[in-house]
């Protein structure tokens, strides 16, 4: 799994006298006036979840992965109820623990997402600048997915058998990979353990800020630093159109949309993914924090880019399984 040239960490808190700690991976050497690269997944995934990207990414780059509270091996900071600002407080914990008081670039996928974004607006300071991979959009781009999830049904996403795991991979990938069923069968058993936790996260987040959640993205008008989209055309979470919420509300925007490829970027286009990042990286890593950058196409930047291998079967080894199983997240 750790491959990718990243070494696993446990780090302790305090959490109100609660034995608590955030299960990390790292990647590279911090380097002073270089920012760190954080990434930040979605309900129901993992830190592993981001490998198939990450080792796109050379070990000149600071890069980190966390298990945020109620998944992976995270332990002692799960809530009664959780919501979009308790996770970016516990973002904010784990960056203070760690020290990282430079300016980062942060990561974040679907609901991960959400959270840099409302992480970038609360504490500029923070942030260099912000991807956000398939993010939570409007209601004019759900899915049936996403109505099923907010009636509760959560099988499309959390799934309890074999069978529904296997049909998570296909609707949220393009690729399909063909996972054994001996695999897919342990594989459940390790989502299986955060079950109860992933629904409680679910319902506490469609009842608590998705009512909400297109008046907070209001406050993404006041961002200054860079932003980059990356989206899937065959996205069957939210429809790739949700990138006009965001073109609309942030001025120093860039975004790519995906040909061949579904909410799971990190299996259908993980080296275009990392190439993106990077890109967008270098470009402004050096820019002055408050300088915008000036774009074409109504204030952003915009490019497709086909996958070359899109649309064929495809066998995978077990640690890019484990990445698949383990990212398909909300």
């Amino acid at each position: 799994m750790y491959r990718a040239g990243h070494r696993k960490y446990s780090l302790a808190v305090n959490n109100n006298r609660i034995p608590a700690s955030f299960s990390y991976t790292e990647k590279g050497i911090r380097r002073e006036g270089k920012p760190t690269i954080v990434f930040v997944h979605g309900i129901a995934s993992y830190k592993e979840g981001w490998m198939s990207i990450v080792k796109n990414i050379s070990a000149d780059h600071h890069c980190i992965t966390l298990d945020l509270p109620g998944h992976g091996q995270t332990i002692g900071l799960n809530e009664d109820v959780y919501t979009i600002d308790k996770f970016v407080e516990k973002l904010r914990m784990f960056f203070d623990e760690m020290e990282l008081t430079e300016p980062m670039c942060i990561i974040g996928a679907s609901m991960g997402s959400a959270i840099v974004c409302m992480f970038a607006v609360k504490y500029p300071g923070y942030v260099s600048m912000i991807c956000l991979l398939a993010p939570i959009a409007d209601k004019e781009s759900e899915t049936e997915l996403i109505h099923q999830l907010r009636a509760g049904v959560y099988h499309g996403l959390l799934p309890e058998t074999p069978h529904q795991l296997r049909q998570i991979i296909n609707d949220l990938t393009v690729k399909r990979p063909y996972v054994p069923r001996p695999m897919l069968n342990g594989l459940l058993h390790i989502k299986l353990r955060l079950l109860e936790e992933h629904k409680k996260i679910l319902a506490s987040i469609f009842e608590h800020d998705y009512p909400k959640l297109e008046q907070e993205y209001e406050k993404l008008r006041n961002l200054t630093c860079p932003v980059l989209v990356l989206w899937g055309r065959q996205d069957k979470v939210y429809s790739c159109t949700g990138v006009d919420l965001f073109r609309k509300l942030i001025r120093n925007l860039e975004y790519v949309i995906f040909e061949d490829c579904g909410h799971d970027m990190d299996v259908d286009q993980p080296e275009q993914t990392a190439g993106e990042i990077l890109r967008f990286y270098d470009k402004h890593w050096n820019t002055p924090k408050n300088q915008t950058v000036q774009n074409d196409r109504d204030n952003s930047i915009y490019r497709m880019y086909p996958n070359y291998n899109a649309g064929h079967p495809t066998s995978l080894s077990v640690n890019e399984i484990n990445g698949i199983i383990v990212s398909s997240d909300f």
